[in-house]
C-alpha cells in the first residue's frame, strides 16, 4: 500500500553506482530511510537535486512497519526556496538547523506538530528579507517545545535565574544556572517568533554565549548530542 506525506530531506549517501538511501524526516511517519533508485544515472539527474539536504518533498511511498528501508513512489519538490540556497548567512543558519535536527530526532514515531514546525521555520528563513540575528536561538528554543524538554514559563522577579538540568526558572544562581542578564534574555526568547526583535537586544557576544548556553541545555537533555556548525556560525554571524 503506499501513503502520501510531506518529508524534509535529512541526509543522502550512495548505496549503488545510481541509487541513494536517503534519510527523511515525514509527515505521517517520523524519521525513515528510503532507498531511491536511478536517481543518480544520466537521466535522473533533476530527481537526485530533489534530495538536497532540506528540501521539502511531496512524496507517495511505500512503508513497511520493522523495515529498515522503505520505498519512494513517486516525489516532488513541495516549496521552491527562492533566496535560501544563494544567501551566504541563510545558507550557514539552515546547515545549522539542519545538524541540529538531525542529531535531535531519533525516533520513528509520528510527530506532526514537530514536522509542520520545521518546515515553517525553513520557509520563514527563506521569505525573511531582513533576517532576525536571533533566529536560531528562536528556532533552538521553539523547538524544545516538541522534543519534550521546552523550559517552564516561571520567569519573576523572584524567580529570575535559568536552572538548565531542571528546565526552570529559580531564585538563587547555582552551578547549572545563567545569570540575571542572560537568564532574562532566556526568557524573552520563549516568547519570541523569527519575525520580531527581542525587547532586550543582544550584544553579538551575548548571541554567542546564548548559542553555547543553548546547546549546553540541549546537551542536558539529549544524550550524546554534539554540533560540529556552531563555530562556523559563529564566525558568519560575527
Amino acid at each position: 500500500m503506499y501513503h502520501k506525506t510531506k518529508g524534509i530531506v535529512l541526509h543522502t549517501v550512495k548505496y549503488s553506482e545510481t541509487s541513494v538511501i536517503a534519510k527523511i524526516y515525514t509527515e505521517g511517519f517520523g524519521l525513515l530511510s528510503f532507498i531511491v533508485k536511478g536517481v543518480r544515472s544520466a537521466k535522473s539527474k533533476n530527481k537526485a537535486s530533489l534530495l538536497q539536504p532540506l528540501t521539502i518533498l511531496d512524496m507517495e511511498i511505500s512503508h513497511r512497519e520493522n523495515k529498515n528501508l522503505q520505498f519512494i513512489k513517486e516525489f516532488r519538490r513541495f516549496y521552491n526556496y527562492s533566496s535560501l540556497p544563494f544567501d551566504t548567512l541563510k545558507s550557514a543558519i539552515a546547515l545549522f538547523l539542519l545538524e541540529v535536527i538531525s542529531k535531535s530526532i531519533h525516533e520513528h514515531e509520528t510527530n506532526e506538530e514537530m514536522f509542520v514546525f520545521i518546515e515553517e521555520s525553513l520557509i520563514a528563513l527563506d521569505k525573511e528579507e531582513k533576517l532576525n540575528p536571533d533566529f536560531h536561538l528562536v528556532f533552538l528554543v521553539n523547538f524544545t517545545r516538541h522534543l519534550g524538554f521546552m523550559p517552564h514559563d516561571n520567569f519573576s522577579d523572584h524567580r529570575s535565574f535559568f536552572e538548565m538540568r531542571e528546565s526552570v526558572f529559580v531564585a538563587e544562581q547555582g552551578a547549572t544556572t545563567l545569570d540575571k542578564r542572560e537568564s532574562k534574555l532566556f526568557n524573552e526568547l520563549l516568547g519570541a517568533n523569527f519575525f520580531t526583535q527581542l525587547k532586550t537586544k543582544m550584544t553579538r557576544t551575548e548571541r554567542r554565549q546564548m548559542l553555547m548556553h543553548l546547546i549546553k541545555y540541549y546537551q542536558w537533555h539529549i544524550e550524546n548530542f554534539s554540533l560540529k556548525s556552531p563555530e562556523v556560525l559563529e564566525e558568519i554571524l560575527d
